[in-house]
């Protein structure tokens, strides 16, 4: 559950950066946690895949950390919903997300200050959309914080998340997204880099404060933003993975973000660098970790096919956050780690390009069966790898072989 009293004192919002924006770059961490041969360097692309070190401009989900919830009202809302209320839209379902995906080990404590605060002109005057004019937006943040810097020591919290009214004339739920900003801002000495703005309807999105949440970690958009107003936004990984869709029926996050944000360790990854044929076993993903044979629970087997790509392998089943997969099996994808958020840094490969699965429920369905099963098997001429999946372990995951030409 969340908690519904403040723990903090107040404090007084001194700065408000004027420019905010989608991209906040940071020299590598001090510490490199990634396994050298396979573990893909960081790259200065937004949100970049890259796994050598932690971009310490963002907090990393392991352990407890901290978050707020408030909520904004305006003059033209009208029949205010209990805060508390619309705060059970989110929470606990989006803390039991991340500690399922963890393994446990990140939890999200939530405080949520279960009261409104009235923004000085009303919705349609800041013009909120998807793509938001910066210069509403920035009014729409500084009368935000301006009003509620009194409430609470924002400074003092990992993630924040304000809640506009979801029935207030002016609200689009097209611009709930998380906002970076160029310059922090300064809350009583504290600074703040970014806030995750929501205006969901009720009910929200499934998942959406899951997905937004993977923003602040440093976890890419991982679905293809068509160019005009009609098109296919899932083609690049379909139901699997939160960041692409947070509708989708797979919605763990892959097993090389697992291991980004510091939830799987070198001991869980199998590297494959030089040529030759190599087995390999993979515990299904949704798993409790093995914390007594770390040696033989694998989650992830990585082929490394260029200086900033690798192809991996994972073992989906129907459990945890995956409990309604539209198909199991051996899920491969290639990652990137010089592509930007929203590009394509990932991409399901299509075990069964003939086929289609669990139309009118998956965002994709032509990736919905995109795992391959027992006795099925992949060839990349390209990148020179061949990958076959054999049977199926006690354990429920599975026995692959990888070729690597």
């Amino acid at each position: 559950m969340f908690r519904s009293a403040l723990r903090r004192p107040a404090a007084v919002l001194t700065v408000l950066a004027a420019l905010m924006g989608s991209t906040l770059t940071a020299g590598p961490g001090p510490t490199a946690f990634a396994d050298d041969l396979c573990g893909l360097e960081r790259s200065a692309v937004h949100h970049s895949e890259g796994l050598d070190t932690w971009n310490t401009a963002y907090p990393q989900p392991v352990g407890t950390l901290d978050a707020v919830m408030l909520f904004l009202s305006f003059p033209d809302s009208a029949n205010l919903l209990d805060p508390d209320v619309i705060a059970a839209d989110y929470f606990p379902a989006t803390t039991d997300f991340f500690t399922r995906a963890s393994y446990g080990r990140f939890q999200l404590a939530v405080d949520v200050v279960p009261r409104w605060t009235e923004l000085p002109v009303p919705s349609t005057h800041y013009a909120i959309q998807r793509d938001w004019d910066a210069g509403a937006r920035t009014a729409y943040l500084r009368d935000a914080f301006t009003a509620l810097a009194p409430l609470a020591d924002l400074g003092a919290y990992d993630v924040i998340y304000l809640a506009a009214d979801p029935d207030a004339p002016g609200v689009d739920s097209d611009a709930t997204k998380v906002v970076n900003f160029h310059e922090p801002l300064k809350v009583a000495g504290s600074e703040i880099n970014r806030v995750v703005t929501l205006f969901e309807q009720r009910p929200p999105d499934r998942n959406v404060l899951a997905h937004e949440t993977g923003h602040v970690f440093d976890l890419p958009d991982l679905y293809n933003r068509p160019s005009g107003d009609t098109g296919d936004w899932d083609t690049h990984v379909g139901d699997w993975d939160l960041m692409g869709s947070q509708f989708g029926l797979a919605p763990e996050p892959f097993g090389w973000h697992k291991w980004k944000l510091g939830w799987l360790g070198a001991e869980h990854v199998d590297c494959v660098r030089v040529p030759g044929t190599t087995r390999h076993t993979l515990q299904p993903l949704t798993a409790p970790l093995d914390t007594a044979h770390p040696a033989a629970d694998t989650r992830i087997a990585v082929v490394r096919t260029g200086r900033t790509e690798v192809l991996v392998a994972e073992a989906r089943t129907r459990d945890g956050n995956d409990r309604r997969a539209c198909t199991e099996g051996v899920l491969l994808y290639t990652v990137r780690s010089d592509i930007a958020s929203a590009e394509g840094p990932v991409q399901v490969i299509d075990g069964h390009p003939d086929t289609e699965a669990c139309t009118g429920r998956s965002v994709h369905p032509r990736l919905a069966d995109a795992p391959l099963g027992t006795g099925e098997s992949y060839h990349d001429a390209e990148r020179g790898v061949r990958v076959e999946v054999g049977d199926r372990t006690p354990s429920g995951g599975w026995n692959l072989k990888i070729v690597k030409e």
